[in-house]
C-alpha cells in the first residue's frame, strides 16, 4: 500500500527555501544554520509581487497535489497515521497503574508544583496558559541559590524513580517492550504538549498574549529572538522550544531547528535524530 502523503507546510516562503536552500547554505557555510535562514527571509521579502507569484503558484499546487494524493491514498483503503497515534495513546492510558510514574519537569516542574495554587489565584479569570507564563516568569527572577532546593527535589525524585524501576516487574505483556514504550511515551506528551499549545493561540483570537508558556529549558539553553521569529514564521515555534526545553537537548537551539525542518516538523522524528548525534 502506498504511504500516506507528507502535508505542505511552510507557504511560498518555504517553496522559496526549498529552492535557494542548498545555494544559501553553501554561501553561509561556517555560520550558525539559522543564518540562511534569516538572508533567505530577507531575499524572499525584498522580491516582488510577480516574483513572489511564482512561489505562491508553487505552493498553491503543492497543496492541490497534496489533497488530490490524499483522496488517493485513502480510496485506496490508506489510514490517516494521526488516528493510529490517537488510539495508541488511550491505550497507554490503561498501562500498569503499579509502573513508577517518571519524574518530568526538571527543577522547574518542582518549583511549578509547590506554587501552583498560589499562582492559580493569581491568575483567576485568566487563561490557563497565564499561570505557566507566571511561573516562568517567577522561576526567571529566582537566583542560582534559590533554585538549588528544586534542583534537589528533582534529583530526588529522580532517585527513587530510578530506583523504584529497578524493582518493578511489568506484566508479561508489556515487558518485550517496557524501554522501547518508555521512550515512546516521552516523545508523544512532547509531540501533544506541542501541538496543543500551537493550536491554543488560533483558538483565542485576539488574545496577544496567547504565545508559548515559559518552561524549563535544557542545557541548550533558550531560543533567541531572531531564531524565535524565523520559527515563528515556518509555524515551528512552539515545536522548537518543546524540544529546546527538554534537559536532554544539550545541542544549540539552532541545530534544533535545522533537525525540525528536516523531519517536516515532527518533534517525535527530530528528537530521535538529536538525542542519536549527542549519544543519549
Amino acid at each position: 500500500m502506498a504511504e500516506q502523503p507528507k502535508k505542505i507546510t511552510g507557504g511560498a516562503f518555504g517553496r522559496y527555501m526549498n529552492e535557494n536552500r542548498p545555494a544559501l547554505l553553501k554561501e553561509f557555510a561556517g555560520k550558525p544554520a539559522t543564518e540562511s535562514i534569516k538572508q533567505g527571509s530577507v531575499r524572499f521579502k525584498a522580491l516582488d509581487a510577480s516574483a513572489k507569484a511564482k512561489y505562491e503558484k508553487l505552493y498553491t499546487e503543492a497543496q492541490a497535489k497534496y489533497k488530490k494524493d490524499l483522496a488517493a491514498f485513502l480510496a485506496g483503503g490508506g489510514e490517516m497515521k494521526a488516528k493510529k497515534e490517537k488510539k495508541g495513546k488511550k491505550e497507554k492510558k490503561s498501562r500498569d497503574a503499579n509502573k513508577p510514574k517518571k519524574p518530568a519537569g526538571g527543577a522547574f516542574g518542582c518549583f511549578m508544583a509547590k506554587n501552583r495554587t498560589e499562582f492559580a489565584k493569581e491568575c483567576a479569570g485568566k487563561p490557563v496558559t497565564a499561570v505557566t507564563k507566571l511561573a516562568g516568569a517567577r522561576w526567571k527572577e529566582l537566583s542560582a541559590t534559590d533554585k538549588i532546593p528544586y534542583d534537589k527535589d528533582y534529583a530526588e525524585k529522580k532517585a527513587k524513580y530510578e530506583k523504584d524501576m529497578k524493582s518493578y516487574v511489568p506484566p508479561a505483556k508489556e515487558e518485550e517492550d517496557e524501554a522501547e514504550e518508555d521512550e515512546d511515551e516521552d516523545d508523544e506528551e512532547e509531540e501533544g504538549e506541542a501541538e496543543e499549545e500551537e493550536e491554543a493561540p488560533k483558538k483565542r483570537k485576539g488574545d496577544a498574549k496567547a504565545d508559548a508558556p515559559a518552561a524549563k529549558k535544557g542545557k541548550s539553553g533558550g531560543v533567541d529572538a531572531k531564531l524565535e521569529a524565523e520559527a515563528k514564521k515556518l509555524g515551528l515555534l512552539i515545536k522548537l522550544k518543546t524540544l529546546v526545553e527538554n534537559p536532554k537537548m544539550t545541542c544549540p537551539a539552532s541545530d534544533v531547528f535545522a533537525e525540525l525542518q528536516k523531519s517536516n516538523g515532527s518533534v517525535i522524528a527530530a528528537k530521535k535524530s538529536l538525542l542519536a548525534r549527542l549519544g543519549a
